[in-house]
């Protein structure tokens, strides 16, 4: 799944997508074990992850411990399915219709 870094403008209009939809796909740091868990700020703790990712992980009842959640994302991304369908939908649909 496509994120962008420093600009949004680009990545909007490569992918012709709302300003708001778009910020859900700005690039984070995102700490494997949480800070709030004991997880530091070392290299091998942080992640590239989109916001939307990064704001939601930790907000289940019961979030899956670091080396469950990185099972878990190897799996989805093996299949394609890292976001919701909805969104992933927004980006299929803008590659397959050029018109767009």
């Amino acid at each position: 799944m496509p994120m962008w870094d420093s600009s949004p403008e680009e990545f909007i209009a490569r992918y012709r997508i709302p300003p708001g939809l778009a910020k859900r796909f700005q690039c984070t740091a995102e700490h494997v074990e949480a800070r709030c868990d004991g997880g530091k700020d070392v290299g091998p703790n942080i992640v590239a992850a989109c916001r939307f990712c990064n704001a939601t992980r930790h907000k289940a009842k019961n979030p899956a411990d670091a080396v469950t959640y990185a099972a878990r994302v190897r799996s989805r991304l093996a299949n394609g399915r890292w976001h919701p369908s909805q969104v992933s939908a927004v980006f299929t649909e803008r590659r397959a219709d050029p018109a767009q």
